[in-house]
């Protein structure tokens, strides 16, 4: 078995070069200004700090509660999951391999720690201290031998762990922190036990079940209604947006609730049994061992080969997933690098009132669609952490239990992929059978226990009942002809064209490009205006008349031999904006078409272009300065919806009318699954090349051919703009529903981010004649059918 990837590591040296080659990784490892800060440069510095902070703000806010709850599952206070996840996203940015990675506490550690603090802690009838000092202990050899592995080039060797044992303890990892929270959840927690947490997730699932059940005549209704609350509102606000910071909303809500209406409910808080929250969050928490004994010598063995099994396989396929999700085209991420940061993580965290942590999934993935670049985002999102927890303390410590039950469920749901199953089940028999037994024995058992019996299975059966999946062939391109009835009436054709025009040297891109389209027929109706502005009109005041012979002798000149076959008419408005000007103007003259000049420099412009395709009734067409006016490649964006249908038809007319043989369409997707097989990109293409046959049913291509492109990438818009680089193109047709301000930001706009971009010239068809408000927006966008983030 082999997982497909990209754990490109340096070239090995020769035997002879060894010692050279591990001193060549040891200044590369601490080499902090290296390739992963390529994208800040001297031009973009600016932008890429501000997405940086902005993705580190939404994740600090998604974080906090996530934090808290995973510490207190781990029997740890909810302070010391915040210091961790802070310390470890600055740690593990700096000396870490992946550009883009978040580090923090993950689901796959609760486990393993609950069983350490639950046997050498009071509990077990040690101290809190004494078993956070042994956590110390084994997360620093664990780290140590983290770097190890890191300097001696065993990154790539992470890849050899079977997926379906990897899909297995990850179910069977949600299985146990969903039951062993139910009690919190329910409200029937005893809180005899060490901090109240009394689950010993290491053996003692069916114990907890059954203690859970024999109180069940204890159950409070107002913690369950919290708890499930909690769950619904942080699953269904992910899904409308990723900028939305759900489970926040969701714990303050749930806490204003426990605080006035069901302030004398019984409903247990978090300083019920954890007292005050502190905020001076660094403490130096020193390494301490018990007594040694074979028991000791085990554990010490079972502790560290779990952090360590923990750290490397989560850490290398979320920086795998990391890249691909960002598209990342130049330096990919180095597993050897990322060993020798996650060791030092596991090192300095934990002696820092902290704990073992590692790359989280769910928040990478919220960083990268907020807009991260560099590793500047990790360390934004610490400082922001720190800061919001420093002031919300005192208010953290009122938040329900209940609500930290809602949040585990709802990471615990997210761990369970279901199109992740379903393709370990259709691989083979064998990786099936290994799936399920890891998922049983993960929650039954003990997480080491189940894992390592896997292995040694897979090991001595490999031989034997390994079959290798046959992929799917991967066909040639196909081409799409299809004489379906027209989306549109007309396509390629426009009943009337505004277009506005700045009286400079600047209009005469937008004039040759105008007449081109009257040459070829795309429109027989041109109106021009120009909006006499407050400072125009005081700083170079003209007659309305003078501007109209100004204009004439302009457009005359472009237009000459055309003329016979169009009309042509000129008007000036007076008003302080531009756009509600236009927008009038367009609506009085009919036009269904308004085509916009941009001067390179001006950013102005392209910010009118923006706003007219979100607010207009009609579509925009912007042309960049020095834009040629004849068409030879056409690229449209398709996501196989209908409002796509129409803006590939009229491309398509566009197309046969300029004599272009071909278009391009492009689908820009992004497979969630993180665990692959050799046989998943024939899958997948193969779903896609379904998808888009039947898209084409619906498309009238005018007799022009529809060649598809299929990218996998988070971000629409660059993929389409890289693209039309690479292609050459010079111009790109897409759809536009003019979201609202609201929308726009809340779940973005790939025509409005395209056209912020773009150095060609962009025609956004729109689809309805009223502006598409938030409402409408989520409705069309069936954010309930999402799905979820991807959690460890």
């Amino acid at each position: 078995m082999k997982v497909t990837e990209n754990l490109n590591s340096p070239s090995p040296k020769p035997a002879g070069h060894k010692e050279e080659g591990i001193l060549a990784r040891l200044k590369m490892f601490n080499t902090f200004w290296d390739s992963r800060f390529e994208d800040l440069t001297k031009e973009t510095w600016l932008k890429t700090t501000y997405r940086d902070m902005s993705a580190g703000l939404i994740v600090a806010l998604t974080a906090i509660p996530m934090a808290m709850g995973f510490a207190m599952a781990m029997g740890l206070r909810p302070e010391q999951g915040i210091i961790a996840g802070a310390l470890a996203c600055v740690i593990g940015r700096t000396w870490g391999g992946s550009k883009y990675q978040v580090y923090g506490p993950t689901a796959a550690f609760i486990p393993i720690i609950a069983a350490l603090i639950t046997k050498y802690g009071e509990a077990g009838g040690g101290t809190f201290a004494q078993a956070h000092g042994f956590l110390v202990f084994v997360s620093i050899i664990a780290g140590v031998i983290l770097m190890l592995m890191g300097i001696f080039g065993l990154g790539k060797y992470a890849k050899l762990v079977p997926n379906s044992i990897i899909v297995g303890f990850t179910v069977g990892i949600a299985v146990a922190i969903a039951l062993s929270n139910l009690e919190s959840i329910l409200g029937i927690e005893s809180f005899k036990d060490l901090l109240g947490e009394d689950e010993d997730i290491k053996g003692g699932l069916l114990h907890n079940l059954l203690a859970a059940f024999s109180n069940i005549d204890k159950i409070n209704v107002w913690s369950v209604f919290l708890g499930l609350m909690t769950f619904i509102l942080t699953k269904g606000l992910l899904r409308i947006s990723i900028f939305i910071p759900a489970p926040l909303l969701a714990i303050g809500l749930s806490t204003a609730l426990a605080a006035t209406v069901l302030a004398n409910k019984g409903v247990i808080l978090v300083r019920d049994i954890y007292g005050s929250i502190p905020n001076n969050f660094f403490v130096f928490t020193p390494p301490s061992m018990p007594p040694i004994t074979p028991t000791v010598a085990i554990d010490i063995a079972y502790f560290v080969a779990a952090i360590v099994f923990v750290s490397a396989v989560e850490s290398l396929l979320c920086s795998s997933m990391a890249d691909r999700m960002a598209n990342n085209r130049k330096t990919p991420f180095n597993p050897d690098k990322e060993f020798w940061g996650q060791g030092l993580v596991q090192i300095i965290t934990p002696m820092v009132n902290g704990f073992p942590c590692t790359g989280a999934l769910a928040r990478t993935a919220t960083s990268i669609k907020a807009g991260a670049v560099t590793p500047l985002a990790g360390y934004f999102k610490a400082v922001f952490k720190l800061s919001l927890a420093y002031y919300i303390a005192h208010y953290l410590e009122m938040v329900p239990m209940a609500c930290i039950g809602g949040i585990l469920l709802w990471v615990a749901s997210n761990m369970i992929k279901v199109s992740e199953i379903k393709e370990v089940f259709n691989h083979n028999k064998f990786h099936a059978g290994l799936m399920v037994y890891t998922a049983i024995m993960v929650p039954v058992t003990d997480f080491l226990t189940g894992v390592l019996s896997a292995l040694v299975i897979y090991a001595i059966a490999y031989r034997f009942l390994e079959k290798p999946a046959h992929a799917p062939p991967l066909a040639d391109m196909p081409m799409a002809l299809s004489n379906a009835q027209d989306a549109l009436p007309v396509p390629g054709h426009f009943n009337g064209v505004t277009i506005p025009l700045l009286m400079t040297d600047e209009d005469h891109t937008l004039l040759r490009y105008a007449a081109n389209i009257a040459q070829r027929g795309i429109s027989k109706n041109f109106h021009f205006v120009h909006v006499v502005t407050s400072y125009e009109k005081n700083h170079n005041p003209r007659s309305a008349n003078t501007l109209k012979k100004s204009m004439a002798d302009a457009v005359l000149h472009h237009f000459e031999g055309v003329l016979d076959h169009i009309h042509i008419d000129f008007q000036t408005v007076e008003g302080a904006s531009h756009i509600d000007e236009l927008v009038q103007f367009t609506l009085s003259t009919k036009s269904d078409l308004i085509l916009l000049g941009l001067n390179k420099i001006r950013r102005g412009q392209r910010s009118l272009a923006k706003r007219l395709a979100m607010i207009a009734s009609c579509s925009v067409w912007m042309v960049p300065e020095d834009s040629q006016p004849i068409m030879t490649r056409i690229i449209v964006p398709i996501d196989f919806s209908t409002p796509s249908a129409e803006s590939l038809s009229q491309a398509t007319a566009l197309a046969r009318i300029n004599q272009i043989p071909e278009c391009l369409a492009v689908h820009a997707f992004f497979d969630a699954s993180v665990i692959r097989y050799d046989e998943h990109e024939g899958i997948v293409r193969g779903e896609e090349e379904a998808a888009f046959a039947k898209f084409m049913a619906q498309v009238n291509t005018q007799g022009v051919m529809v060649k598809p492109a299929f990218e996998e990438s988070i971000n629409v818009a660059s993929t389409v703009l890289r693209k039309a680089e690479v292609c050459q193109a010079d111009l790109i047709v897409l759809s536009t529903r003019g979201h609202s301000r609201a929308a726009t930001i809340l779940l973005g706009n790939v025509a409005a981010q395209v056209m912020e971009e773009s150095t060609i010239p962009v025609l956004a068809i729109k689809q309805h004649s009223h502006q598409s408000t938030l409402a409408n927006a989520l409705l069309n966008s069936s954010f309930w059918r999402k799905a979820d983030p991807r959690t460890n």
